[in-house]
């Protein structure tokens, strides 16, 4: 381009115009940008004004339910909830699969196609820098909030960058401390769990292969599947029972792993595999006692929209997570979060350099290239390109969700106790129906048929991964359950185990938690019979 670049361009466009007139969520009326969005040609400003007419709308349609008080067991609250933020009318499948994909709030899907069909009629420069407004600005300090740090001085985008998915979050902590100088993978070393996810696992075992890394750069916390104990000498070897008793064996497993040469911890807040919550503000204070610059990566993909975060008492260094899962907000975005208290940002070189919604590359906000600098803080993250700008405006439809501005009852800490009563249900589930193809299986011997821990519900929320009898796949099972009975479940692979996954959140109905046990349990029967299929599906999915 000439010299007005086009980063220049939007400076412009933008700077007197709509950043001006945006302070807060101060728009015009929603009956004048109604109006207004009829036009072909849109004045700067009227993309925000369209927004935020839409969420006008969508606030004022929450207030019927402002009476709603949402405790964890009041299923019609809960069911009323569902019916009006969901279009299960026009689902194919029920999804009992939270820990892998969830449908979209309405809310969300309303403010995507919106922003779609804003970028179908108008692709200006103007118009996008009202988008990355929109979900750079506005959003991220609604995900702040939602994340309990409201009170943190610092800007929302220097502690939070939307990516494409807790995958890539995940990869931007093991692909960058080796190039940012904060490891040396001859002489530290880090630890692991065997159960989480593999782009929190397999994928540091690949930097470890490909990068030359020392051989005891890798530390492996390890778990004793379908166990409720372990011997003194496993524990002081750094394993866990997959159903602990209590959070300290946790805890001693894991310090018994770490020395003054450990640089990072990173841990699946909760497993997808196991189905385990880790005590992880406990996990944070006894790691600092121990080591105070180890960096704790806690992978959220199944916490973030489960647990209420409150990062800022937790104090993680950082975490990724997929508001595809959980939030049931868009698909194919993703949040990066870097604790600035820490300066955790600067101890991973960002893998990717281009630039950000607001069309900018970091040379723009002064590190050029040739300098080898870059953002000292979360906003190194954010330079991935041209993004989906539907996608991600309609993320901060999902962070006002949860948030409770728009419906009045919704708070992270009634979500969390809701999904934490689901996961209850399904326990309860599991334990009327399973002794019917488990001849043997009693509430007390539980865990050596169900991953997820049974004996203490503080370390679990509702993933619940449990076997299939011998010599059943589970992968038939799943496809049956769902061609059988339209419930989509998951199974998985673990250790040598062939699983299966319930993992039931907000777009579910308590209903809908025993129907699906009922279902796995009929499919197996059928099974066992010979009068459904097996051994016709290999496929796991994580």
């Amino acid at each position: 381009m000439n010299e007005v670049t086009r980063r220049k361009f939007l400076g412009v466009a933008l700077g007197a115009g709509s950043m001006a007139m945006l302070p807060g969520l101060a728009f015009g009326s929603a009956k004048a940008a109604k109006t207004a969005a009829k036009q072909t040609s849109l004045a700067t400003g009227q993309a925000m004004a369209s927004i935020k007419a839409l969420i006008d709308e969508l606030r004022a349609e929450g207030r019927a339910f402002a009476a709603d008080t949402l405790a964890s067991d009041n299923n019609a609250q809960w069911d009323r909830l569902l019916e009006h933020y969901f279009d299960r009318k026009k689902f194919a499948s029920i999804s009992v699969n939270a820990a892998n994909l969830c449908p979209s709030l309405r809310p969300v899907n309303r403010m995507s196609a919106l922003v779609r069909d804003m970028l179908e009629a108008d692709i200006s420069f103007p118009m996008r820098g009202e988008l990355a407004q929109a979900s750079l600005g506005y959003g991220l300090s609604a995900v702040k909030d939602w994340f309990g740090l409201g009170g943190s001085d610092a800007k929302a985008d220097f502690l939070l960058a939307l990516t494409a998915n807790s995958t890539m979050g995940n990869n931007f902590v093991n692909n960058g401390l080796v190039t940012s100088g904060f490891m040396d993978p001859q002489k530290d070393n880090i630890v692991v769990w065997d159960v989480n996810h593999p782009t929190n696992y397999d994928a540091w075992m690949y930097r470890k292969a490909t990068q030359g890394w020392g051989a005891d750069s890798i530390r492996i916390l390890k778990t004793k599947m379908f166990s409720s104990t372990v011997t003194d000498a496993e524990r002081k070897a750094g394993t866990i029972p997959s159903d602990p008793q209590s959070e300290d064996e946790i805890i001693a497993a894991l310090l018994a792993l770490v020395d003054e040469r450990t640089k990072l911890v990173t841990l699946s807040w909760q497993s997808n595999e196991c189905g385990m919550v880790l005590p992880m503000q406990r996990i944070v204070q006894e790691l600092r006692a121990v080591n105070k610059n180890i960096h704790i990566h806690a992978d959220s993909a199944q916490t973030f929209g489960v647990l209420d975060l409150k990062l800022g008492q937790v104090d993680v260094d950082s975490i990724a997570g997929s508001f595809h899962k959980w939030p049931c907000g868009p698909k194919m975005v993703g949040i990066l979060y870097m604790n600035n208290k820490h300066g955790a940002a600067e101890r991973f070189t960002p893998s990717i350099w281009g630039y950000d919604e607001y069309i900018n590359t970091p040379a723009d906000y002064g590190f050029a290239a040739n300098t080898g600098t870059i953002d000292p803080n979360a906003k190194r993250f954010s330079y991935l390109g041209q993004q989906n700008d539907a996608t991600l405006v309609g993320s901060w439809m999902a962070a006002l969700f949860h948030t409770g501005q728009i419906h009045p009852g919704v708070t992270a800490a009634r979500i969390e106790a809701r999904i934490h009563y689901l996961g209850g249900q399904v326990k309860n589930s599991l334990f009327k129906h399973l002794p019917k193809i488990f001849p043997d299986f009693t509430p007390k011997t539980a865990a050596q048929w169900i991953a997820t821990p049974t004996s203490n519900d503080k370390l679990r929320s509702s993933v619940y991964l449990f076997k299939a009898p011998e010599g059943i796949v589970a992968g038939d099972v799943m496809k049956h359950v769902y061609e059988q009975h339209r419930f989509a479940i998951a199974n998985l692979k673990v250790m040598g185990h062939d699983l299966l996954r319930i993992s039931p959140t907000i777009c579910n109905s308590a209903k809908d938690v025993d129907d699906v046990v009922a279902a796995v349990v009929d499919v197996v029967l059928a099974m066992k019979k010979k009068t459904l299929a097996n051994n016709t599906h290999t496929r796991s999915y994580a």
